[in-house]
């Protein structure tokens, strides 16, 4: 059975943290519990998902914070006791490896030759928190190639990959086909078009997009695929609007958002479309925009109480949730946009903070899938409107997923792409609702 977030920990994994907050590698711990590395990452995994953290340095200080581990005054008075008797003395905590203090001796040295350098003028991606240049890329880790593995007990299915390993990327449903635009690849940003065809489990390749642009998003508006905005290589974002016909695999100009902007939050709701927050270049910003078909133009509407990008949102009954984002630091935040009385309302916090996540609805409720900028995800979650609470939901990744494509089709999620060390190809479902009720219906 996977954790579930809240669980008690095993004595097995308290031994685990206790070596985890002594700074032990999981190799270190394998060997001190005579057990596999991989069997310390599945011990892990289920640690994280029980207490929640989101990296290691979390998980030692929480296991602080409880009592779990302790500096033992008695050991130590042992100890000295045993050195006025002349008897060995036992290090309190095991010595470090040869290794480690020569990394952390190169490390002291590179961050001597940064403090020396002469100062670097900011760009204007470096406002705001100083880490939008590098939150539009995505830079290899020091290992790839090795992706995390899936998590235990997960329900999760994998399906055909994607052509093309992208994260970044806008996802939307059209006329009961998945489409798959724009994106980042280790060779930058691109237009590609993919439609995925759910009974032949097959991904095609289309028309591209006129427009390289990567940190887009998509929605279904009647039955075009409609896909504004986006950042280009350099990290500036676009203005320009583009809406593609399925029938005659053609793209056509729409009116231009009222600003440039990318890595926003996007949902279709009774014929509209609306964009909130997202990347201006310089800033991350708290907007609201909304697109009429009819007029083909744009319109403000009452902007969201936190400034963010890399949100995600999407239609929950009446209402729009606009969940999690990137502002320096992964967000947590909730919030839900009412478009009759446009008005904003919080909703209860995600259980971790979480940017580049995909949200979807399925069968009353809200799914929240990816994230994980800088810390370790060992869950997704599901949000509850009636209770206004989320709880743990199994994740096909752990680790880092983020800037994944997410959507919702009849009673199942699909998640695609984004990156883990690496942009993934990755095609995962999940059947949210595997029991369907049929009720015969007698004719006269």
């Amino acid at each position: 059975m996977p954790a579930e977030y809240g669980e008690p920990l095993s004595d097995r994994e308290l031994e685990i943290v206790a070596l985890v907050t002594d700074g032990l590698t999981n190799r270190e711990i394998a060997e001190r519990t005579f057990v596999s590395p991989n069997t310390v990452k599945v011990h892990l995994r289920h640690i994280f998902a029980k207490t929640g953290v989101a990296s290691r340095t979390e998980l030692s200080m929480l296991a602080v914070r409880e009592g779990w581990v302790a500096v033992s005054q008695t050991e130590e008075a042992e100890s000295a006791s045993r050195a006025s008797d002349g008897g060995a003395v036992e290090p309190l905590a095991p010595a470090w490896p040869l290794m480690r203090w020569i990394s952390l001796g190169v490390g002291v040295i590179l961050a001597l030759g940064v403090l020396l350098l002469p100062p670097q003028p900011l760009t204007g991606s470096e406002e705001n928190g100083g880490s939008m240049a590098a939150a539009l890329v995505d830079s290899p880790n020091s290992v790839v190639g090795e992706l995390p593995e899936p998590a235990e007990g997960a329900a999760w299915g994998e399906l055909a990959p994607l052509p093309v390993r992208r994260a970044r990327m806008g996802m939307a449903v059209v006329n009961d086909v998945l489409y798959a635009v724009g994106g980042l690849t280790a060779d930058g940003p691109t237009g590609e078009l993919n439609r995925y065809d759910f009974g032949e489990d097959r991904w095609r390749t289309l028309a591209p997009r006129p427009a390289t642009l990567a940190n887009v998003g998509a929605a279904s508006l009647g039955d075009a695929l409609f896909v504004p905005g986006g950042c280009d290589a350099q990290g500036m974002p676009d203005a320009r609007v583009h809406l593609y016909d399925p029938d005659t695999d053609v793209w056509k100009d729409a009116a231009p958002m009222p600003e440039p902007l990318c890595a926003y939050a996007l949902a279709a709701y009774e014929g509209k479309v609306y964009l909130f927050g997202g990347w201006d270049g310089a800033h991350y910003r708290a907007l609201t925009y909304i697109y009429d078909p009819e007029q083909d133009a744009w319109e403000s509407g009452p902007p969201p109480f936190e400034a963010r990008a890399f949100g995600a949102a999407t239609a929950l009954g009446e209402r729009i949730f606009y969940v999690g984002g990137y502002d320096g630091d992964e967000r947590a935040t909730c919030e839900a946009y009412d478009p009759v009385l446009a008005r904003w309302d919080r909703c209860a916090s995600l259980l971790l903070p979480r940017g580049g996540l995909g949200v979807a609805a399925v069968g009353g409720q809200l799914y929240a899938v990816g994230g994980g900028w800088e810390g370790y995800l060992g869950f997704n979650e599901r949000y509850d409107p009636q209770e206004d609470s989320w709880t743990v939901l199994a994740s096909p990744l752990v680790g880092e997923w983020r800037n994944l494509g997410l959507v919702s089709w009849e009673t199942t999620l699909y998640a695609v792409g984004g990156w883990s060390g690496d942009y993934l190809n990755r095609t995962y479902s999940l059947e949210v609702l595997p029991f369907r009720i049929f009720i015969p219906v007698t004719l006269p």
